[in-house]
């Protein structure tokens, strides 16, 4: 009974002790001050038990859509990027400032878990935030279908290239900020004659594998479209693009391929005519029915004005798998002289 006494005893001190040090306003609270090592275990002991109890019975759908990972990426860019960066950034000024630090969602984890726990656990996150931490609770307005989506783009995240992230998070509505542009897009050669508006891609004596519109790769359909271009097919290179296509050049955006037709298309089928194409570098990958082809290319030719160019230009293609085969759903162009010496 003694020894009861001396516990309840203690409890209640130890109570009395903790409502002083709330009351008393000395724990330090501002965010440029880290918790002590007690505060901080259980917080995150807290944190991670409460998540882990309520995602246990979430059913996590295919992720592998490439129309999921296309819906996620814009949203992740203009509502997460902030605090949890993209593909070669490490820090910005809010991740430098939010106390904890947010995780770096562009790096892979350093342990391999369940992914379908780590979706799950991804969804609940975003769709009901964490008190006190900085992340906002999106659930009040995204739906579920719109939450997988950015859950899918994040399951990606850590394996893109910074090129490949510009291009899966481009905002393709009329509602694009002018931020999701390139900031080294090279502006069209009319406004502005120290670069020319595009940098396509091919290279005399490339082998193109497709010249039909089954494609057996992604880089079989960007390899047709560039001919079609270079041998003024401008329906065969129509047919390598979706209708919903989305192209930046010339620090411009088309945003459909019908408008591609009206506008650019028959500048581009000109440029390739009397342009010396040549690869530099090129890489791409796959992933479920959503593919990247980057390429780095040389060109040499003249501008719309006659000038003479010589460029070292990137060009980025997002091609989706359909049931005619792969067909180009996104493209950017971007150039700069190329470097003397070089």
């Amino acid at each position: 009974m003694k020894i009861l006494k001396i516990a309840a005893a203690l409890a209640v001190a130890g109570l009395l002790a903790a409502l002083g040090m709330v009351y008393s306003g000395a724990y330090p609270i501002g965010a440029d001050v880290p918790h002590t090592r007690a505060v901080f275990w259980a917080l995150e002991t807290l944190r991670e038990r409460s998540i882990a109890q309520r995602t246990q019975d979430i059913e996590v759908p295919n992720l592998d859509s490439s129309d999921l990972l296309l819906a996620g990426g814009p949203d992740y860019n203009e509502m997460c990027a902030g605090c949890h960066l993209k593909p070669g950034k490490t820090s910005s000024e809010i991740s430098k400032g939010l106390y904890p630090a947010p995780p770096n969602l562009a790096i892979a984890p350093s342990e391999d878990g369940d992914a379908k726990a780590s979706a799950a656990r991804q969804f609940w996150i975003i769709k009901h935030g964490i008190k006190a931490s900085g992340m906002a609770a999106w659930g009040p307005t995204h739906d579920d279908a719109r939450i997988w989506a950015m859950v899918a783009f994040l399951q990606k995240l850590p394996t893109l290239t910074p090129a490949q992230y510009q291009i899966l998070t481009a905002r393709s509505g009329s509602e694009m900020d002018h931020d999701d542009m390139d900031e080294d897009a090279a502006p069209a050669s009319d406004a502005h004659d120290g670069h020319d508006e595009h940098a396509p891609m091919d290279m005399p004596g490339m082998a193109h594998a497709a010249e039909t519109p089954g494609a057996r790769s992604a880089q079989d359909a960007v390899n047709a479209f560039t001919t079609a271009l270079k041998t003024g097919d401008a329906a065969g290179a129509a047919l390598w693009l979706a209708p919903d296509v989305v192209i930046y050049e010339g620090g411009e955006v088309e945003r459909s391929r019908s408008e591609y037709q009206a506008h650019h298309l028959a500048a581009d089928i000109a440029f390739m005519k009397t342009s010396e194409i040549q690869i530099l570098k090129r890489d791409g990958g796959e992933s479920g029915d959503t593919a990247w082809v980057n390429t780095e290319t040389r060109v040499r030719g003249k501008s719309s004005k006659g000038r003479d160019i010589d460029l070292l230009s990137t060009e980025t293609a997002l091609l989706r798998r359909t049931a005619q085969g792969w067909r180009i759903v996104h493209l950017h162009w971007s150039s700069s002289d190329y470097p003397p010496g070089s």
